[in-house]
């Protein structure tokens, strides 16, 4: 028990701290349900590090709780983390499934310390059990872990790097550089084209009267000042509003309290164009269409193909196109990179498939496999994965060989001169070389003995 509790808490803390960009997102979503602002996630790794303290304390000191005294304030904090802690990350899958891919891709980059875990344990668990009588079992449970020592041998796990180091992923910017400036600014664009990026990303929507402007949300009340300046009309969708409307708000505000960025426009797409073209940007968008009854709802994709074309920046623009938009995509933009947008849902179609289409390009959720995601080069598709935040994220792809990654920290990835954390091949066989001559050590460290009697027993 006291070991399956360790674990657990160990595990929780290990997601977390590999996740922390989303450390806002889950503390606002539990002010929504709660009304309490705090740093949940900042309370929740503590108690999860106080009970793994606790539990390593009792592992520690070979306390055998049924004899040192009352086992109940031990197993009752271990019971309710636990069910705090399934509880917690069935909550966080079924609201966002996306997350059970995430920590599987987690699990197998840093792999060496659970094979390692599972091994030693193993090794430590199997003396015992072989040693309680069962000594005829010793060669069939020596082969037994030698296989399971010899198959990460063969199988890595995802930050073992063989060969040589692939190219790095290049980087395109989620929103603009949207943790330094207000998200779909051109602040937030201009910053990005600062520190040299590939791409920029960005979301456009239609105003009424058929101005395409950059907002990613279907409302104005995140990321603007709406309920201040049209009260009533902050839960009103973004595309119900007219550009006289919308050129009147506040865009900046909201992103930092020192109002570095207070005043700063919503721009329209005519006005982010430039920035892509004079810097020579690569540049992808997700278009939002509207309603039915709007009246652009059926014109949203040919403005914006008839603004790229216009803005000189068809030939750098990854078109996310669906099979029956191609023909009017051709149509408009010829020069345009038709890409094939794969979400979290979706399941990757063939490369062969793709191309017979005429897509160039691969814009997907992180969730592509390695396998899928080579096999989609090795037929001539640059591949994008989005929406990739996190270090280790990163340095997987690159280690896997992706073209680029679309992200919200580009700032940090920047700097990178090497994948996090990752481990040259030789170095790794060196590592799990040492894991198993410990396990070895465990296994056959303990030595036959005579059985054990109870006082009462001896006595009688």
């Amino acid at each position: 028990m006291t070991i399956a509790i360790l674990i657990h808490a160990l595990l929780f803390l290990a997601f977390w701290l590999t996740n922390l960009p989303f450390q806002e997102s889950l503390n606002d979503f539990l002010f929504g349900a709660t009304g309490l602002r705090l740093n949940f996630l900042l309370i929740f790794m503590i108690i999860a590090g106080l009970v793994a303290l606790w539990s390593a304390a009792q592992l520690a000191l070979r306390r055998d709780l049924r004899r040192t005294g009352p086992a109940w304030p031990f197993l009752s904090v271990g019971i309710f983390f636990l069910v705090f802690f399934y509880g917690s990350f069935t909550f966080l899958f079924l609201k966002n499934p996306a997350q059970l891919y995430r920590l599987g891709q987690l699990i197998q980059y840093f792999r060496l310390l659970v094979d390692a875990g599972i091994l030693l344990l193993l090794a430590w668990g199997m003396s015992r059990w072989v040693k309680d009588g069962r000594g005829k079992m010793k060669v069939p449970v020596s082969a037994g872990l030698l296989m399971l020592w010899l198959i990460p041998v063969f199988f890595p796990p995802g930050n073992v790097q063989r060969g040589a180091l692939p190219e790095k992923p290049r980087l395109v910017a989620h929103r603009g550089a949207a943790t330094l400036a207000p998200e779909n600014t051109l602040a937030a664009m201009q910053a990005a084209a600062d520190l040299g990026v590939y791409g920029l990303e960005t979301d456009i929507t239609v105003s009424t009267d058929g101005v395409l402007f950059l907002m990613h949300d279907s409302t104005l009340s995140r990321t603007t000042d709406v309920a201040q300046v049209f009260p009533g009309r902050e839960k009103n969708p973004a595309e119900t509003f007219s550009w006289d409307e919308l050129s009147q708000l506040d865009a900046g505000s909201w992103f930092d309290k020192r109002a570095v960025f207070s005043g700063e426009p919503i721009p329209t797409l005519a006005e982010m164009l430039p920035v892509v073209r004079e810097n020579k940007l690569y540049f992808i968008y997700d278009l939002r269409i509207s309603s039915a009854g709007h009246p652009y709802a059926g014109q949203a994709l040919e403005l914006c193909l008839e603004q790229i074309q216009a803005a000189e920046v068809a030939d750098r623009t990854w078109v996310l196109a669906k099979p029956e938009e191609i023909d009017q995509v051709r149509s408009s933009l010829p020069g345009a990179l038709l890409a094939a947008g794969i979400g979290y849902n979706d399941h990757p179609p063939a490369p062969a498939a793709l191309i017979a289409a005429g897509y160039r390009v691969v814009n997907s959720a992180y969730k592509l496999s390695n396998h899928r995601m080579h096999a989609y080069q090795e037929a001539g598709l640059w591949v994008n994965l989005w929406v990739v935040d996190e270090a280790w994220q990163y340095s997987r792809f690159w280690l896997a060989g992706a073209n680029s990654v679309t992200s919200n920290y580009i700032q940090a990835f920047a700097v990178l001169s090497q994948p996090f954390a990752a481990i040259a091949y030789p170095v790794y066989l060196a590592i799990w070389g040492l894991v198993g001559l410990l396990a070895a050590g465990l296994y056959f460290s303990n030595k036959p003995g005579v059985s054990h009697v109870t006082h009462a027993q001896f006595n009688n």
